[in-house]
């Protein structure tokens, strides 16, 4: 097949700036906050919001600008994942990963890939599943395509899938992992998350099938590319943004970072909802008359919870997007030749983040018992779903703290005897 490397996709608003992106986001929350119930209930947002959110540009971000995207950095897509969590947890998680993968293909893969997937109007969303539920099998016309794939995130309206495949390859006869590039054309959502998940009940995590298909050669690369440490990638050499070298051990923990914090935002702005609408009854002394009802914001009690879970939230706002304009720095310095990508760097970068999270859930967790069982414990409210939704998101392993402790620690000890 003859590629025209030529090619080239006008963005839609060439002089949008990131701050119009984030404004975006934030004028969306009412309609968001009204769609969440639905959307729960629906398993992925509806089609009338994939459609907001692609006029609106989210979904081209991190698309380089050749083929019609922004090439944004990560402190806009940091920023703009938490004002929509901020509206609805779920939307933000399917939305993130499915446009954040775009920096994947915008770094990862061939020109020839790039233009394929791209063209004719630059429309790209994907899930990416990092585990290998299926096989690649060599044949003529390049590769087929062959398993299930559970929880790909972001699948609802993706125009392609990223999955890690097993293969057979090499004199050794061993098992090596490569990441396919599969148009959705040639493969089958199962529909299966709506309802069997505790929480991010709307993430459109639903499993998807490949059925041998066969895609060509440029839609498969060496999975290693993930955790390699390597500057010059393709995507720089193509477009030479230092954006297209960022890490993805440290940019995918980020997505769903942006997710939870946006949610602790949410879970505050629901909190001081219900302090400004409901009234609390103090408790009398025994023999004493109860004194007559006060709005629920005016209790000592419930102004102390607020207030230390407005300054969580706020520190960890701060420290994400702190932590997501270092990797741009990293970016520029690793491009400049000052200073060079680590593992073990990564890992001390993914505690740090790991520090946004907890500061989050700190704060959920706080409001959630401050809410009281007739909001927390109801189901359907929204202090419950942000409960529910934040709570499943800590058993992702991309944010298991204890694991990357004790990898830290070990690549710590060795280096320092």
């Amino acid at each position: 097949m003859t590629t025209n490397t030529d090619v080239k996709i006008a963005p839609p608003e060439p002089d949008l700036l990131p701050e119009d992106l984030i404004r975006r986001a934030r004028e969306l929350r009412p309609y968001l906050l009204e769609e969440q119930a639905a959307t729960e209930e629906r398993g992925t947002y509806s089609q009338e919001t994939h459609e907001l959110f692609r006029e609106a540009g989210f979904y081209r971000t991190f698309l380089p600008r050749r083929f019609g995207g922004y090439e944004f950095g990560l402190p806009t897509f940091v920023r703009t994942i938490m004002e929509i969590a901020r509206g609805c947890p779920s939307s933000a998680w399917c939305l993130a990963l499915a446009s954040g993968h775009a920096l994947q293909l915008g770094s990862w893969f061939s020109e020839s890939a790039q233009i394929e997937a791209l063209s004719p109007n630059g429309d790209f969303g994907a899930p990416l599943r990092g585990i290998p539920h299926g096989t690649a099998e060599r044949v003529d016309d390049g590769w087929r395509i062959e398993g299930t794939w559970d929880y790909c995130s972001g699948s609802s309206y993706a125009s392609h899938a990223m999955l890690m495949v097993r293969m057979v390859d090499g004199s050794d006869g061993l098992p090596q992992i490569k990441l396919a590039l599969v148009p959705r054309a040639d493969w089958t959502s199962l529909g299966d998350w709506r309802g069997r998940a505790f929480g991010m009940g709307g993430s459109g995590s639903d499993s998807i099938r490949v059925d041998g298909a066969v895609i060509p050669d440029h839609f498969v690369v060496d999975a290693q590319i993930a955790f390699t440490s390597e500057v010059e990638t393709l995507g720089y050499q193509l477009h030479g943004n230092p954006l297209y070298t960022a890490k993805a051990f440290v940019v995918w923990p980020l997505e769903i970072t942006a997710v939870l914090v946006g949610t602790a935002r949410a879970a505050l702005d629901e909190h001081e909802r219900l302090l400004r609408t409901k009234m609390a009854f103090a408790t009398p002394l025994p023999g004493s008359p109860p004194g007559p009802p006060a709005p629920l914001h005016t209790d000592q009690d419930q102004q102390r919870w607020f207030g230390l879970a407005s300054g969580r939230v706020a520190a960890a706002e701060s420290l994400l997007v702190a932590l997501s304009e270092q990797v741009m720095r990293d970016c520029q310095e690793v491009t400049d030749g000052v200073k060079k990508y680590t593992f073990a760097e990564g890992i001390e970068f993914g505690l740090a983040r790991q520090q946004a999270l907890n500061l989050g859930w700190e704060a959920v967790d706080l409001l959630y018992q401050a809410s009281s069982t007739s909001e927390g414990g109801r189901k359907g409210s929204r202090m419950n779903r942000y409960y529910r939704d934040y709570s499943i998101t800590r058993t992702n392993l991309l944010v298991n703290e204890d694991k990357m402790a004790a990898m830290y620690s070990q690549q710590y000890f060795a280096a320092n005897p």
